[in-house]
């Protein structure tokens, strides 16, 4: 596993960045509907001058979004606006993020969300080694956010967004330490702006059925408001910065027990779900196929994985309107499917594995803008129906997978509980797919 606080075993193509710079006898389910025709979505905006009641600032970062925010409804029954800021220290000077605020661009700046002080910390990853929200000259990192709406609140088209800095002059290492006889450094300087246009998809998050079948199925890294390896894969590719898997989930079982596994950690037979049918999630064509590669030995991620083997055995289907659903950690040889097939929603695609960059078995799943599992952005999408069974409260037990008795997962069953449909299950959340 990749961190001691997210699921190491399912960490699934972000930690190869890192490393490089019950099966179900139930018929399948009826066909889902396809999905409306996506309204156009309006371009990306270029960072611009403010509204011209404003004064222009001149401000020392420079920021820019990764991708549109991506509307989704959550098993919470809240509208998530999920998105990522790049922000890059231009200046001569450390900068540090004392807050951030999401504005309505298309109702008089109305404030949607705030981040500010822990909240903020824990949601920005700075490329370099600066403490907290800090930047010193020249560094660059990400913010991840999430924008929560009432179900029924008007969908902005655009996001603005408030920066409160502190400025500080930058301290040569040689002038930090305890012979250091220089003044002690001018106090920071606040700056305030707001800017940053991020424009809003209209289109709808698609409609999918399950991929698995039964009972106990925990997302592992889910969406929306921790940094998980999902949510923080913020990957480089041939120079452009993507987010695959800001949606993904990495779906692992419990047992009667609320263990992932009863037996040697070592052997994938411990894992009772390991070898269960992965299904089709919607109507497609496949478009990508990887066979051949071997089951790996659980407990340790396995050496020598690059990002065309990180996925394992997998399977990419155009399910439309510019969609690619991505099934990937299948058993060697399982594969039910070639490229060209047609599939429909319940159709068998393969078995759940654990092949490629993964120390123990499960089922990576999510939806992407292209075919390429890494060159995409990852888009949002919902389950037709499923029944919340909890919440588990301990995400390093899950990540626990060399224990020679696996721990036994706490589980709140009174959060995100009962019936969902057409909504997301959320990070950590239990669920029966019937």
């Amino acid at each position: 596993m990749t961190t001691s606080r997210g699921m190491r075993s399912v960490a699934v193509l972000a930690a190869v960045l890192v490393a490089c710079g019950t099966a179900c006898t139930a018929p399948p389910p009826a066909p889902v509907p396809a999905s409306p025709a996506p309204v156009a979505s309006p371009p990306i905006p270029v960072p611009g001058p403010t509204s011209p009641n404003e004064a222009p600032v001149l401000t020392p970062i420079a920021v820019f979004p990764l991708a549109e925010a991506a509307p989704v409804l959550g098993a919470d029954d809240r509208v998530h606006l999920t998105y990522d800021l790049a922000i890059a220290n231009q200046s001569s000077q450390d900068v540090h993020l004392r807050s951030v605020v999401t504005l309505d661009d298309t109702r008089a700046d109305a404030t949607l969300f705030t981040l500010e002080g822990d909240a903020l910390a824990r949601q920005f990853r700075p490329a370099g080694n600066s403490p907290g929200p800090t930047l010193r000259p020249g560094e660059y990192g990400y913010l991840f956010l999430d924008a929560r709406l009432a179900p029924d609140a008007p969908l902005p088209a655009q996001l603005r967004h408030r920066f409160m800095l502190a400025l500080q002059a930058a301290q040569a290492p040689e002038d930090v330490g305890p012979r250091d006889t220089d003044p002690p450094p001018p106090p920071a300087q606040d700056l305030e702006f707001t800017g940053v246009p991020v424009g809003v998809s209209a289109q709808p998050a698609v409609r999918l059925a399950p991929p698995l079948r039964g009972a106990k199925w925990v997302v592992g890294n889910g969406c929306c408001d921790t940094i998980t390896p999902h949510r923080g894969a913020t990957l480089s590719i041939d120079g452009t910065v993507r987010a695959p898997e800001r949606f993904a989930i990495d779906f692992v079982q419990l047992d009667a027990a609320d263990q992932l596994y009863s037996g040697p950690p070592t052997d994938t037979a411990s894992f009772a779900f390991f070898g269960v049918d992965v299904l089709s999630a919607a109507d497609g064509t496949v478009v990508g196929v990887k066979d051949g590669l071997p089951e790996e030995t659980p407990g340790k991620l396995p050496a020598g994985i690059t990002i065309e083997t990180a996925g394992g055995n997998h399977v990419v289907v155009d399910i439309g309107d510019g969609r690619f659903a991505f099934y990937a950690h299948l058993q060697p040889g399982s594969l039910r499917v070639r490229v060209g097939d047609r599939v429909r929603a319940g159709d068998l695609i393969g078995l759940l594995g654990n092949s490629g960059n993964t120390d123990a078995p499960h089922l990576h799943f999510h939806i992407m803008d292209g075919p390429s599992p890494l060159q995409s952005n990852g888009l949002p999408f919902v389950f037709t129906a499923f029944t919340g069974q909890g919440v588990v409260g301990e995400a390093s037990i899950l990540a626990d997978t060399t224990s020679p008795v696996a721990r036994v997962a706490p589980v709140d069953r009174s959060r995100l509980a009962g019936l969902h449909r057409d909504q997301l299950p959320l990070d950590l959340q239990v669920v029966d797919f019937g």
